[in-house]
């Protein structure tokens, strides 16, 4: 009974493992766990992943916008919820199925936005395994930098700058350009420059541009020792004033006393003789001659009678004393010499023409003297730097500047030769006569100092390539205060100048070709205007005084506006083709043709008021300067 419970056991376990029916099922039960926990596993952490890889974007999003909207050194308000703003559009609330959601930022220094973010996603099957949640965080941060960089701001400085662009603005235009170039320097200096090089330099520009201090400083003979400019010389007649006299050999004859007339009884103690009264001299001159000194020397031999009264005692007819006056004399010759000096007397004309003036001591820092003065007074003449452009040949205002205009060329390096070097600007020896040939006239013409108002104006000194950190904001921001608005608009003035300062290949090659870390040198012109070319004829600018001494050609106003824009977009091009990028700001006068045409590709801006000329100062400042993320 015993064997065959055993046998029958022995042979239903021989049979069941020998019968393969079912294996497979209970082989797929035994195993769905771990397939759930692997399956389950790979995709919650690959939501995980991807839900990280999304909040770090939307991290290193936020800490760019944040950083792009800050202002220099200052993370306010307003640049924190512009970098939440980012956050929140790139990682919404609950899109990706996680809750909460943390984001915040702020500046570690003056050139890093650093912000963190955090976020809580629930798992989908591996929370069967005790696994509920990912608690995901994210750093990100967003650095300023800066490598080797040349800014040349070329800012328009003419009269128009003292209105205001807007009137619901607090600030008149040349305000709001002061506050917009503070602000674009301090957000340059902010960034994070590192072995690189920052330099900044300044062309104020309006009818000229005041670089004769920069050109001295490099080279004095780039400066030419004299000027041509229509000026006047008074009509004088020459006085001599005796100055001197001398008289030598004198010998003295004297004549028999006359009796005159009796005074009377003897008193005792008569009146002393009187002083002797000379009569008309017969002069003969036998010598005269001028000295070195424009003295005129003149030698005669004189003879002159002299006479008066002298008293004494006689007796009359009756043997009585008596008192008796006569008149006595002599006759005196001698060798007279007398010195007169000359004075030019003004004879009631001027000579309205062309002068050359010699301005070598305006050169060397001291003055000059001129008789353009009324009347022929002498005039004493400073220099104040600005200048006159070398020499040109007019060209119309739709053809290309030939060879020799020598003015349209920026890196032209001044020779022997005075066509190629720059002339001093001189208001107060210039007069407007109004037409090219020279006359004669009673009229008191008033100089370009004294007509004042936007003639002939000479901006404050521009200020040459600079290397400035943070640390030189004082000194640049005394500068940028110092401008003040007068004159008319010449841009080919200030982009001539903001090229030249800058080429890496022209006047100052020595210093602007290359950086000592040896990289690549990003070069920027920063153009800022409100307004249109204003070229009147009868202005005293950069190219001399037109009506009366024409240089660019014009037959007009217009034409001179016409060629002056043509000139300027010349000298856009030349920029450009070295390399130059030429930002472009528009201040309250909207689209202009010739502007934008001047910028390099989308580099051309507008700024209808105060608020807008700084926000695109920021902008360019951003795009000029390196955001990167370094986290």
């Amino acid at each position: 009974m015993r064997g065959t419970w055993i046998g029958r056991l022995r042979a239903g376990t021989k049979s069941l493992i020998s019968d393969r029916r079912g294996n497979a099922f209970m082989l797929t039960a035994a195993a769905i766990i771990p397939v759930i926990g692997f399956v389950g596993s790979a995709v919650d952490i690959g939501r995980a992943y991807m839900t990280q890889l999304r909040l770090q974007q939307a991290c290193d999003a936020g800490v760019l916008a944040g950083r792009r909207a800050m202002g220099g050194a200052t993370y306010d308000e307003a640049a924190e919820a512009e970098a939440d703003k980012m956050f929140n559009f790139n990682f919404p609330e609950a899109k990706y199925g996680a809750s909460g959601i943390l984001f915040s930022s702020e500046a570690v220094n003056a050139s890093d936005v650093a912000g963190q973010a955090s976020a809580v996603l629930p798992t989908s099957l591996m929370f069967m395994f005790g696994k509920d949640e990912f608690r995901l965080s994210v750093d990100c941060t967003a650095k300023l930098e800066i490598s080797n960089v040349d800014v040349m701001l070329v800012l328009d400085v003419t009269g128009s700058m003292s209105r205001k662009a807007d009137s619901s603005d607090d600030d008149t235009k040349i305000e709001a350009l002061r506050g917009a170039a503070i602000n674009f320097f301090d957000t340059l200096t902010t960034a994070d420059i590192g072995d690189g090089r920052l330099r900044f330099g300044v062309v104020p520009y309006s009818s000229s541009v005041n670089v004769g201090g920069i050109l001295a400083a490099k080279n004095v003979n780039w400066l030419a020792d004299e000027v041509r400019l229509p000026s006047r010389t008074p009509k004088t007649e020459i006085v001599y004033t005796e100055t001197d006299f001398d008289e030598s050999s004198i010998n003295d004859v004297h004549n028999e006393d006359v009796f005159d007339k009796d005074l009377g009884k003897c008193k005792g103690g008569l009146p002393a003789d009187t002083t002797p009264q000379p009569g008309q001299p017969n002069a003969n001159l036998t010598e005269q001659y001028v000295d070195a000194d424009g003295n005129r020397i003149s030698t005669y031999d004189v003879e002159r009678t002299y006479s008066y009264y002298k008293y004494k005692q006689f007796e009359n007819n009756k043997g009585q004393c008596r008192e008796g006056r006569y008149i006595a004399s002599f006759v005196r010759t001698s060798t007279q010499v007398i010195t007169e000096t000359p004075t030019k007397v003004f004879d009631g004309e001027y000579r309205y023409e062309d002068r050359i003036f010699d301005t070598r001591p305006l050169k060397a820092g001291s003055t000059m003297e001129s008789d353009t003065g009324d009347e022929g007074a002498l005039v004493t003449t400073s220099w104040g730097g600005c200048i006159i452009e070398r020499g040109t040949t007019p060209f119309t205002h739709t053809q290309t500047a030939p060879d020799d205009a020598f003015d349209m060329d920026i890196d032209l390096v001044p020779t022997g030769d005075v066509d190629t070097q720059w002339k001093l600007f001189l208001p107060d020896v210039t007069y407007n006569r109004n037409q090219v040939n020279p006359y004669w006239s009673t009229s008191n013409i008033r100089d370009f100092v004294e007509q004042g108002g936007d003639y002939a104006a000479c901006p404050v000194a521009a200020m040459n390539l600079t290397t400035m950190t943070a640390a030189s904001r004082d000194t640049f921001v005394s500068y940028i205060n110092s401008l003040q608005p007068r004159g008319y608009t010449y841009h080919d003035a200030g982009m001539a100048w903001g090229a030249r300062l800058l080429s890496p290949t022209g006047l100052f090659a020595d210093e602007n070709a290359t950086a000592d870390n040896g990289r690549p040198i990003s070069r920027h012109v920063v153009f800022m205007t409100d307004g249109e070319m204003v070229t009147p004829r009868a202005n005293l600018s950069h190219q001399g005084q037109e009506r009366s001494l024409p240089r660019v050609g014009a037959t007009s106003d217009d034409n001179a506006v016409a060629r002056h824009n043509n000139r300027f977009t010349q000298l856009c091009r030349s920029a450009r083709q070295r390399g130059m990028t030429i930002w472009v700001v528009s201040f309250g006068v909207g689209s202009n043709s010739n502007l934008n045409s001047c910028a390099s590709s989308g580099q051309a801006f507008e700024a209808d008021n105060a608020a807008e000329l700084n926000q695109q100062f920021q902008a360019i400042a951003r795009q000029i300067s390196k955001l990167r993320l370094s986290q």
